[in-house]
């Protein structure tokens, strides 16, 4: 959406019934509690209504990490700080798979110099262009242990990246989801669009449904940039 004053680019992939999720996940189911015609035979002739009845889990499409996913006495998601999370400034830190080790891993030379104090870092590696099929829960690019570490020392408020998980799915001490978190750095995974950024200038906005006990959701995930 473009007006005279600013640009708004949506980074979150929609959500659909029976999508294509990770094969470990169940995928969404978005059926009607409440159909059309039901509605019919109890409102005025001419008025109907539908009601969704959604049935899914928290690390599907965009989705946030919030402390708790990783560390019990966290925030979960209706208690994250919105200052960290509304009109946030936005670092873009932009990595090609055939620079890394291995095509995957992402290490602390990427944010060597960096002044990422307080900002949304997401780092741009292109691999949401598998977005929709098998390929994206594949091969997904990593932070290792260093690069998180390097992240820690900047305090960034959020860290996000286009891939389907921040951490590599060998690894189960899951350094960036643990450590990351229990810095109180919250987690954006599975963004999109990132291309359409500017390394600086745009502004995050990124907002779960405020779901009580709850460590990780799907999220609207909003870049302004002014014109």
């Amino acid at each position: 959406m473009t007006d005279k004053q600013r640009t708004i680019i949506d980074l979150s992939h929609s959500i659909s019934h029976d999508m294509l999720t990770h094969p470990w996940m169940p995928k969404p189911r978005i059926t009607e509690f409440i159909s059309r015609e039901q509605s019919a035979s109890f409102l005025a002739p001419g008025v109907t209504f539908a009601l969704a009845q959604v049935d899914i889990c928290g690390n599907t499409g965009t989705y946030i990490d919030a402390p708790s996913q990783f560390h019990v006495d966290g925030a979960d998601v209706a208690s994250l700080d919105l200052k960290r999370m509304v009109d946030v400034p936005i670092t873009v830190v932009r990595v090609s798979s055939e620079t890394l080790t291995g095509g995957r891993e992402i290490g602390p030379e990427l944010f060597k110099g960096l002044d990422l104090a307080g900002r949304a870092v997401l780092i741009h590696t292109g691999h949401d262009r598998h977005w929709g099929t098998g390929g994206f829960f594949k091969d997904s690019p990593y932070l290792t242990r260093d690069a998180v570490q390097a992240l820690i020392d900047a305090v960034p408020v959020i860290v996000g990246i286009d891939s389907q998980n921040i951490d590599s799915g060998t690894d189960n001490s899951k350094p960036a989801q643990n450590l990351l978190l229990g810095a109180d750095i919250y987690l954006l995974e599975s963004v999109t669009r990132l291309d359409e950024l500017p390394d600086t200038g745009a502004r995050l906005t990124v907002l779960p449904a405020p779901i009580a006990g709850v460590g990780s959701y799907p999220v609207r995930a909003v870049a302004v940039l002014d014109s």
